[in-house]
């Protein structure tokens, strides 16, 4: 369906009185752009890319990408498939012969994270070397010889250590540092001139500084070295570039098949495997990319996180419209904002956020305990009228009101929902979190 200029004029207001109410309250800040037909509808920057330097976020901002990156790492696959270089049926050890598990675990449960291999972004002790200097090898060392969590191609479960691997994969087969290779083999040929790997130390022109929003305001993001993420996180780029990204993948006339053959990016954008199918029995995974097959509007795309950044790239297939949002506070609520920007392009209802005055006197019915795992409560307390919550062995962090029984945080992605039973008191709690639902019920 094609949309008048006045309908185009209308949505794009509305998209960016949305987008500024969300940066008001500290909710966001970075870019969006939004394609359909893959022409561009709206694109804009809020808030700073350097609080620092007063640099504001524009739409050519370079922000760190996190796992978005997934997706040009397994595209980077199959262009060495398709150049008869790698086979992703094969097994690991054609290509890394002294990797210990490589005979059970083909290209292909890596692409699709269902390898068996521990996540080791996941480990305990993460915080004690994702800061330092580092290399290719040692990163593998640090899961190569731990035991699978579970029989290949069984089931699905997260993993970077998975596109660990394959970054160097790609670097062994191709000869080439797994930057180098994206760049002449991907990222030139697109045109993509502001998209790259962020080598530890280097100069980024225009990249925005990372991060996190607590109850102070904004703090500058944990350190990461960039070494750590390689082609699981380790990209960043702009809003333009990745909208040319998806006008290549999805057919508006962006590269061609001398990049990356038709059917390889069919077999990318196809749901190959179940995510969760008993409880997201519409989430399936691709190649780098999440397939969401829910009714109303399939979605394909990828979100990503890392150190004070977070991203999502999606594209609706039935709308023939792309959302890619890219924010420098870690806090930001990037899916609902992606999918509340699809809701407004389609005509469809969606929340603006605001801050509620709630009188204090009913957080006194909030207080208390509540079981969200066997292992795991979280519990609700109030202090100077000030509502927070607390999980098994974590920090205290504050609520903030959207209406009498609907709080969110500044500093981590979390919405809680208290809800009352028929006489008015609270029975449970629903925990929202980046895009899951968890009702606790009250247990005091």
């Amino acid at each position: 369906m094609k949309l008048a200029a006045h309908q185009m004029s209308g949505i794009s207001a509305e998209i960016d009185a949305y987008l500024k109410a969300h940066h008001e309250i500290g909710w966001f800040s970075g870019a969006v752009i939004v394609l359909k037909a893959g022409k561009t509808m709206f694109t804009r920057g809020y808030g700073m890319a350097s609080l620092e330097y007063q640099l504001p976020n524009t739409p050519q901002t370079r922000f760190r990408l996190g796992s978005v990156t997934k997706q040009f790492t397994a595209a980077a696959i199959l262009q060495l498939q398709d150049l008869g270089l790698v086979d992703v049926h094969a097994p690991v050890s054609t290509y890394l012969p002294d990797y210990p598990h490589g005979n059970r675990i083909t290209l292909h449960h890596l692409l699709t994270h269902t390898a068996g291999i521990p996540n080791l972004t996941s480990f305990q002790d993460k915080t004690q070397w994702m800061a330092k200097p580092t290399t290719l090898e040692e990163l593998i060392a640090r899961f190569q010889d731990l035991p699978l969590e579970f029989e290949p191609g069984k089931e699905f479960r997260y993993s970077n250590s998975g596109y660990v691997l394959l970054t160097q994969v790609i670097e062994t087969v191709s000869g080439q540092s797994y930057g180098n290779y994206l760049k002449e083999h991907l990222l030139q040929p697109l045109g993509m001139e502001n998209t790259g790997y962020e080598y530890p130390l280097a100069v980024i022109d225009g990249l925005a500084n990372g991060y996190q929003f607590t109850d102070d305001g904004y703090l500058k993001a944990e350190y990461i070295n960039m070494f750590v993420p390689q082609g699981a996180g380790g990209l960043y780029s702009t809003l333009e570039d990745l909208a040319r990204w998806n006008q290549f993948l999805f057919d508006h006339g962006v590269g061609d098949e001398t990049i990356l053959r038709d059917k390889a990016i069919a077999t990318m954008t196809s749901p190959l495997v179940p995510m969760n199918p008993d409880e997201t029995p519409h989430l399936f995974y691709g190649y780098g990319l999440v397939i969401n097959k829910q009714p109303k509007h399939q979605r394909i795309g990828h979100g990503g996180r890392i150190n004070g950044f977070v991203t999502n790239l999606e594209y609706y297939p039935d709308q023939d419209v792309s959302v890619a949002v890219l924010s420098n506070v870690q806090t930001a609520n990037i899916e609902q904002i992606s999918q509340d920007l699809a809701a407004i392009v389609f005509g469809e209802p969606y929340s603006k956020p605001t801050v509620s005055e709630v009188d204090p006197s009913v957080y006194e019915g909030y207080i208390g305990t509540y079981q969200v795992a066997p292992e795991f409560q979280v519990t609700i307390t109030t202090q100077a009228n000030q509502l927070r919550i607390q999980g098994t062995g974590q920090s205290i962090f504050n609520l903030y009101p959207t209406s009498e029984t609907e709080f969110f945080t500044w500093v981590i992605d979390l919405r809680v929902v208290f809800n009352q039973g028929s006489d008015g008191t609270v029975e449970s709690v629903t925990l929202l979190q980046n895009g899951q639902e968890t009702v606790a019920p009250r247990v005091d």
